[in-house]
């Protein structure tokens, strides 16, 4: 019996099946809202174990409520998004306070998003996280970096809460090749 055990794993391992470990882990979300829909993206880095190259992905969703949206995101997706590592929330000038609390109530009932992320403000968050990364493997580690520099803000998710949803949010944009914020 133990032989044929050993045979069927020895046979197992030879015939090449791939193991496919990939996963997207999710740096930086971003949400706009255009009046009716939110637009709601993602920039992910995927993370194979085999393979250390990292290529990023943005992946978009639309829906009449930030967790439909997501829900568009998450169904369009192969692998699993990691959300524990986002470090920035984006969101859209368009943003009303009413969404912006839908936004932040679905971030909050989403137990993998970290209260340490910081919330941004921007023009157009899908333009901003599309872009091309300056010094770090995505756009929204860049944004972290640049805003741990400056403790101007309390703009991390557990300060807005603590404020109340009454703290002023950094205005990031990009210009000129680099990434700014209003500070």
């Amino acid at each position: 019996m133990k032989k044929i055990i050993l045979l069927i794993f020895a046979i197992m391992l030879l015939c090449g099946c791939e193991n496919d470990q990939s996963e997207y882990l999710v740096s930086s979300m971003g949400f706009d809202y255009d009046g009716e829909m939110y637009e709601v993206c993602f920039e992910a880095i995927v993370v194979n174990s085999e393979n250390t190259d990292q290529t990023l992905k943005l992946f978009r969703g639309k829906g009449e409520t930030a967790e439909e949206a997501v829900s568009q995101i998450t169904k369009q997706c192969t692998r699993p998004l990691l959300l524990s590592h986002c470090g920035v929330i984006a969101v859209g000038e368009k943003i009303g306070k009413e969404q912006f609390l839908e936004v932040c109530d679905f971030c909050y009932k989403c137990e993998e998003i970290t209260l340490s992320a910081f919330f941004i403000n921007t023009k157009d968050a899908q333009e901003l996280l599309s872009g091309k990364p300056l010094a770090s493997a995505c756009v929204g580690y860049d944004i972290m970096g640049l805003l741990k520099q400056n403790k101007l803000y309390k703009n991390r998710f557990f300060e807005v809460i603590k404020s109340g949803y009454e703290t002023r949010l950094p205005t990031v944009y990009r210009k000129q090749g680099g990434i700014y914020f209003d500070g």
